[in-house]
């Protein structure tokens, strides 16, 4: 997907309280998308983590971006930093340092885009639906 592909862009503060900020955009834009179900679920679960990782290792501002292609949803995670992700083993106790590992368990396909001020993080989820109207056209 390119950029013009996506329906919606957010830019959220450098701060922890974005990931959860980051949770509410994607359940309205899920809403507005007519999607339901555990591919929401999953869509939340992995963009607070992506988020979380933009915010604590970008140390910038991080854009939000949701599309839809088809049957798959790309969100997208924006920071300046261009240091690539890592997939960490972590220890079973520690309270940090899946995010990566979920995001390779859970997305159909993944993968980073370095940019000349920063990467792009981006992670597609399947809906196994075929796309439909908003629920806000047919409202």
């Amino acid at each position: 997907m390119s950029f013009q592909d996506w329906s919606c862009v957010t830019t959220l503060a450098p701060e922890p309280a974005s990931s959860r900020a980051a949770r509410h955009v994607v359940a309205d834009w899920c809403i507005a998308q007519g999607l339901i179900g555990e591919v929401v679920d999953t869509l939340l679960l992995l963009t607070a983590e992506v988020v979380t990782n933009a915010v604590v290792h970008g140390r910038s501002e991080v854009v939000l971006q949701l599309g839809r292609h088809g049957s798959r949803v790309r969100v997208g995670v924006t920071d300046e930093n261009t240091r690539l992700p890592l997939r960490r083993e972590s220890d079973p106790d520690a309270l940090d340092g899946r995010g990566m590992a979920l995001v390779e368990a859970l997305a159909d396909a993944h993968g980073v885009e370095v940019q000349p001020f920063g990467k792009v993080v981006w992670f597609d989820v399947a809906t196994h639906l075929a796309p439909v109207r908003s629920a806000r056209a047919s409202a």
